[in-house]
């Protein structure tokens, strides 16, 4: 049993070590606020919050054939100031869109938001469901 596990422990780490991470493309976030987190769920970890507009590094997984690695059609791999983790992919767009606070700064501004309001409205509009529901 320990040299099986010894073997699976070996195996996985020669696996991760097959894959590296390259620079795909730079995206903007194009939601008015969106958060980066630890892992690729809504749930997990938020390791910072970003505005509408603001350029993300997006990364790609290549193993050792140069070959792309399939990694999640919703999630991204993604890189904002010193922060890697993961954004949804619904939360970004090739282009930089028209945001809120650049078409109407002075009531954005007005509304004086700091760095928590902006994090848990981030937060609410991360768990917040869109789309048509499925339910008759």
């Amino acid at each position: 049993m320990k040299k099986f596990l010894i073997l699976f422990l070996f195996l996985n780490v020669t696996m991760a070590q097959e894959q590296t991470k390259v620079l795909d493309k730079v995206m903007y976030v194009n939601k008015i606020f969106a958060q980066v987190h630890k892992s690729p769920s809504k749930h997990s970890i938020y390791l910072t919050t970003t505005e509408c507009g603001h350029p993300v590094k997006v990364f790609k997984m290549i193993s050792k054939t140069r070959s792309r690695v399939l990694f999640n059609r919703t999630w991204k791999i993604v890189k904002v100031g010193s922060y890697d983790g993961y954004m949804n992919g619904d939360y970004l767009s090739a282009t930089k869109v028209e945001c809120f606070q650049d078409k109407y700064p002075k009531f954005f501004d007005s509304m004086n938001l700091e760095i928590n309001d902006m994090f848990y409205w981030g937060k609410l509009y991360d768990q917040y469901v869109t789309g048509k529901s499925r339910a008759n």
